[in-house]
């Protein structure tokens, strides 16, 4: 990342680990101009180019087919997609043992078809960046994975996932696909003993002011800190947070939200490292964490241990956990830790009607309107829920004129004081810090929802 850049958010509205990736800032433009799978104009094509580079659209609806991406510093702008949004009907990758990294990824909807040959169950996740790093997906709606809904499991680190949705993880009792899980993230290396240096570190990692719904559990499964779970909330799952392998680190907890629902009974919480003997070196911060679980347990959890209520409701440790490690008196200083941008916290009283008009890709399919739709009501259940008609409420529209082809609209250049016939001038540096091209779609995103949760007060 380049060192002129270093303090300067990858767009304002950034938290968490991965608050500091630069993405394709500096780089190229390269516009999709068409909804194919592969070939010039297409997605895959834009993501394929060398160097730092900054995708955007003047096409929206559906892509189907899968989504390699070969090589970081690259930032995709979903927001640009005219009207309808962007839809991939296929598995966003990069290459595994690959420090694929700097990405920064926002609006963008991955909805994979039914695991096959090429995608068999146990590798079937809707994003699978397993060993990249400095990862920043921003309003993200991922459905339809049958092993995780994003996979960080190979080491993967300095990852931020923020104002995003998972829903609709694939729940299909007769092909057997019942792996309906949310988010992993783990240190491989743990599971042969100690760690050398080069090894992937995982860790470093948030999970910010998202949406699960409909997921059993890993929502998410963290098992290296540092690492924080701040803001989210979680509908119709088994258990929230939980390790589900060897684990070590400093975890905070903090502001989230776990509402029961009809699939499975709730247990909001699950401290299950699978180390093979005590001491387990970890240490958590739970704070304001709100559970609704009618006739079982309804409130606001801080310690667990020392809320007796909800232990004798739920069984939430194992494996060697004990409440000394919940026994540090505030929550977990990470604000030293290289690229840390600090997260600013919601009440958890106010996520439901904060964050389902704003989360996900803009605007809402039918999908991800569904999965709003039944969190609110408080019904619907674990399935394959795959609708006739993905486009169905979206309408595409037709791209503003963009007369030099830098990516940036002729109107919003002559607002700007640019010349809309200079195509070399979207790396231009804006008042704020940012590359032209970065302050129009910064901008875009902005309008599309963000500014309903940032000008209110937080807590």
């Amino acid at each position: 990342m380049n060192g002129v850049w270093a303090q300067l958010k990858a767009f304002p509205e950034a938290e968490g680990f991965a608050a500091y990736v630069t993405g394709g800032r500096g780089g190229d433009v390269y516009i999709v101009t068409n909804l194919n799978d592969s070939g010039v104009g297409s997605l895959q094509w834009a993501v394929s180019q060398s160097g730092p580079r900054i995708v955007v659209f003047e096409v929206s609806g559906i892509i189907t087919g899968d989504l390699h991406i070969p090589h970081g510093d690259l930032t995709i702008a979903g927001q640009t997609a005219p009207g309808a949004g962007i839809t991939l009907v296929g598995h966003m990758y990069t290459t595994y043992n690959s420090d694929t990294g700097n990405i920064i990824i926002r609006h963008m909807r991955i909805r994979p078809p039914d695991p096959d040959g090429n995608w068999p169950s146990s590798q079937h996740d809707a994003i699978q960046f397993s060993t990249a790093n400095n990862i920043m997906l921003d309003h993200i709606d991922a459905s339809h994975g049958a092993d995780e809904t994003i996979d960080f499991w190979g080491g993967a680190a300095h990852i931020t996932i923020q104002y995003s949705h998972l829903s609709f993880p694939i729940y299909d009792t007769v092909n057997g696909w019942t792996h309906n899980k949310g988010v992993i993230n783990h240190r491989p290396c743990l599971d042969g003993g100690s760690c050398q240096p080069g090894d992937r570190t995982g860790g470093y990692i948030s999970i910010i002011k998202n949406v699960f719904t409909h997921s059993r559990n890993r929502t998410p499964a963290l098992s290296v800190g540092p690492a924080e779970v701040i803001n989210n909330l979680t509908y119709n799952g088994r258990e929230g947070f939980v390790h589900h392998n060897i684990s070590e680190g400093e975890f905070n907890i903090m502001g989230n939200q776990y509402i029961a629902g009809p699939s499975i009974s709730l247990s909001p919480f699950w401290f299950d490292p699978e180390n093979p003997a005590p001491p387990v070196l970890t240490a958590y911060w739970l704070q304001d964490n709100l559970v609704e679980d009618p006739g079982t347990y309804v409130g606001t959890v801080q310690n667990p241990w020392d809320d007796s209520q909800f232990s004798n409701a739920y069984t939430f440790a194992c494996c060697g956990i004990n409440s000394n490690q919940f026994n540090q008196s505030a929550a977990f200083d990470f604000s030293s830790e290289s690229g840390y941008g600090n997260v600013q916290i919601l009440d958890e009283s106010t996520l439901e009607g904060r964050l389902l008009p704003v989360i996900g890709a803009y605007p809402h399919d039918i999908v991800a309107r569904q999965s709003i739709s039944e969190l609110q009501q408080r019904n619907g259940s674990w399935r394959n829920y795959r609708p006739p008609n993905l486009m169905d409420g979206l309408t595409p529209t037709v791209p503003p004129i963009d007369s030099d082809d830098d990516g940036m609209p002729d109107d919003w250049e002559n607002q700007q004081g640019l010349n809309p016939m200079d195509g070399n001038d979207h790396n231009t540096i804006m008042p704020s810090g940012y590359t032209a091209i970065e302050a129009y779609i910064n901008g875009l995103a902005s309008r599309l929802g963000d500014d309903l949760i940032f000008t209110d007060d937080f807590e």
